[in-house]
């Protein structure tokens, strides 16, 4: 009982924490990292009449991408922004996305094919895709350079939008998280999750405060100048990256101020219509998050069952197993309280992508299936090589 006592308070304290203070300081106005509050539209202040004509360079890494790759280009052609290029690197298909892309280029003049070369040792797929075009983009003057995941649409005048949002603050890079899809079951209750975990794990706060260290990046939607990428390809420091976006933004950061925030603005066409493919999204990077270490992986699973399972767990070990009284009754409020936090802050990111508030009830079963992602992220890595994406194994 005196473990549980413990464990009670533990998450407990943990909420608190993470409701009030996680990503902020004590004295801050900023606003709470979990209440989705740093909107690419609601931050920005746009006149269209305003006219720009810097120059952009947008790349596209492509790997069997025939069932997305198409809204993806027309997405960009409905943009009608004049001083633009589009640099589509096909990485070794198998399927028709080189087909599709030479098919609309026809119609599309600005628009152009790059075959990529084989996958080199030492580096991961995206990141050769992108060295490459950035080589090529390199041989021309361009003002801005924006990285776009070949399952991305983004409404229209969103270029102007990001490039006036940069200028106003002389950003070296905005990203901004694509909104993901939220329609099948598996997506309702394992998505906003993710986005909540990414959240917590990068406070968007502190991402954006120039004083911070913290570095981060969406890789769905990265618009940067094109001035960090010309005295050295930043691809090259991080060939061997999984987490390409992020540790791209940690190189940025070191210069100038980027933003990080979600939007409305952009969507992925992608879909997760089921738990596997989620799971390997998730398994793909989530060892590589904790820096391979198993010290790490250790702390993170003991703190998400303090955290996300205690709760439940001590209630119903009170209920079941001791007998009911006034003590029993104070430890069965705490925990109640904890799954009251628990409740509470994943409601936002609920709504932000539409999803019916029942699901928040469901918070400690996700946090089992992201606990399980993580330990096969760790395993595949150990075990088997590394884990398995697009064919691929990192």
């Amino acid at each position: 009982m005196e473990y549980l006592i413990y464990i009670s308070y533990i998450s407990l304290a943990s909420w608190l924490y993470i409701s009030f203070l996680h990503g902020r300081s004590f004295s801050s106005d900023e606003g709470l990292f979990w209440k989705n509050e740093i909107i690419f539209e609601e931050k920005l202040n746009f006149n269209k009449q305003l006219v720009f004509t810097d120059s952009i360079c947008i790349m596209i890494p492509a790997r069997n991408e025939e069932k997305t790759i198409l809204k993806t280009l027309n997405s960009i052609k409905n943009q009608s922004y004049e001083n633009l290029q589009v640099l589509v690197i096909d990485d070794n298909s198998s399927d028709k996305t080189r087909k599709i892309v030479n098919r609309f280029k026809k119609g599309f003049k600005k628009l152009k094919l790059l075959k990529g070369k084989q996958l080199p040792p030492g580096w991961v797929g995206k990141t050769w895709a992108l060295k490459q075009a950035v080589d090529q983009a390199n041989k021309k003057f361009f003002n801005y350079y924006l990285f776009v995941d070949s399952d991305i649409t983004f409404s229209k005048n969103l270029l102007k939008k990001v490039i006036h949002f940069s200028k106003s603050e002389d950003f070296l890079m905005i990203s901004l998280m694509a909104k993901l899809n939220c329609n099948s079951f598996w997506e309702k209750m394992l998505i906003p999750s993710f986005i909540f975990f990414f959240q917590k794990l990068y406070p968007f706060n502190n991402v954006n405060n120039k004083k911070k260290n913290l570095a981060a990046a969406a890789g769905g939607f990265i618009f940067c100048k094109s001035s960090e990428f010309k005295k050295e390809n930043l691809y090259n420091k991080i060939r061997n990256k999984v987490i390409d976006d992020c540790n791209l933004a940690k190189l940025l950061k070191k210069n100038g101020a980027i933003w990080l925030g979600l939007t409305n603005q952009v969507k992925s066409g992608r879909s997760y219509n089921n738990l596997k493919s989620i799971w390997n999204m998730v398994s793909r990077t989530a060892f590589e998050q904790l820096n391979h270490s198993l010290s790490l992986l250790f702390i993170c699973v003991l703190g998400l069952i303090i955290i996300y399972l205690s709760p439940l767990a001590v209630v119903l070990i009170i209920l079941f197993f001791f007998q009911f009284d006034l003590q029993n009754l104070h430890f069965v409020l705490v925990n109640f309280t904890s799954f009251i936090f628990m409740i509470m802050i994943i409601l936002p990111t609920l709504n932000f992508y539409g999803v019916n508030k029942n699901f928040a009830l469901a918070i400690p079963v996700t946090a089992v299936l992201y606990i399980c992602m993580t330990i096969t992220s760790a395993v595949n890595h150990m075990l088997f090589f590394g884990n398995t994406w697009k064919g691929r194994k990192y």
